[in-house]
């Protein structure tokens, strides 16, 4: 499917799920599988990894593939924007768990406060409160033309 085909979908919204957010989640598939100790600490800075826990890095490893398959493959084959928004909805939903994690790492006060962040926290925060906002406003549809947002495929 071309880009062409799904132009009733704002191109910033194609620009991210279908390209930048696939390579990121790749990038965070290989990270947390063969570099889990700094994926811990990334999200946790006063974690201790143990490798006991190791098939729990592989399971969000999965989680994160999947992502990037959904976005890279299942997106692109299709221009159903009903399809995009389940999509799209449940990715939003683990970026709310994700953002839930952070907040009880960090407590309300540095959650918050984006001067204590550590570059860590600024990659996470940024890399899910962006495209988490476009993901909302996608499923609002805002920026999805209404000719062809009620056709299904």
């Amino acid at each position: 499917m071309s880009l062409a085909s799904q132009s009733h979908i704002a191109l910033p919204y194609r620009i991210l799920f279908l390209y930048i957010e696939p390579l990121a989640a790749f990038f965070g598939t290989y990270t947390t599988l063969f570099h889990p100790e700094p994926y811990l600490l990334s999200l946790s800075p006063t974690a201790t990894y143990s490798s006991l826990t190791y098939p729990i890095y592989a399971q969000i490893a999965g989680h994160d593939l999947l992502f990037s398959w959904l976005q890279a493959v299942l997106l692109r084959s299709t221009s159903s924007v009903r399809i995009w928004k389940i999509v799209l909805f449940g990715i939003l939903m683990c970026d709310v768990l994700h953002l839930y994690g952070s907040y009880v790492v960090l407590g309300p006060e540095s959650f918050f406060d984006p001067r204590t962040w550590r570059w860590e926290e600024w990659i996470t925060f940024v890399m899910t409160y962006g495209p988490g906002l476009l993901r909302a406003a996608f499923c609002l549809e805002i920026g999805v033309s209404q000719t062809r947002a009620t056709k299904r495929s």
